[in-house]
């Protein structure tokens, strides 16, 4: 078992058993659905009224429904995007990652250098703000 399949099951076991998982595990999850490309795996890890915010984001984002598409879109313009966790810290509710986007198919390469900084209450992601260098392109709506 893979470590994202790891904690995937440690998540789902964590929340049949009635106890809201650790902050950093549902984080490991989100960056878990990410690099498979889950859409639809990612919008469930956020909370119905998550805000979802970056640097690139002309305003925030809001629900399930704006985080699936978010993800959808990306993994379109970057077919073969994924993250690598380089640090994260969790105090609480609340989680700081720093890693790395790469992607040598799409629009364009990546390699770039993201923190984000979510809150986690109750097994969901209420609230993800990612910050990096946008290069001067202009936020998208």
């Amino acid at each position: 078992m893979n470590l994202a399949s790891t904690m995937l099951f440690a998540v789902a076991m964590t929340a049949t058993s009635g106890a809201a998982p650790r902050p950093e595990s549902v984080v490991l999850a989100m960056f878990g659905a990410f690099n498979r490309h889950d859409a639809d795996g990612l919008a469930h890890l956020y909370a119905s009224d998550a805000q979802l915010a970056s640097s690139d984001f002309c305003h925030p984002r809001r629900g399930r429904p704006e985080v699936g598409r978010t993800y959808r879109e990306l993994f379109a313009e970057f077919p073969d995007i994924h993250d690598e966790i380089e640090q994260m810290v969790a105090q609480d509710d609340r989680v700081a990652v720093r890693f790395v986007a790469r992607s040598s198919e799409g629009a364009r390469s990546l390699n770039l250098p993201i923190s984000t900084f979510l809150v986690v209450r109750q097994g969901e992601i209420r609230s993800d703000v990612s910050t990096f260098d946008t290069g001067g392109r202009p936020c998208t709506h």
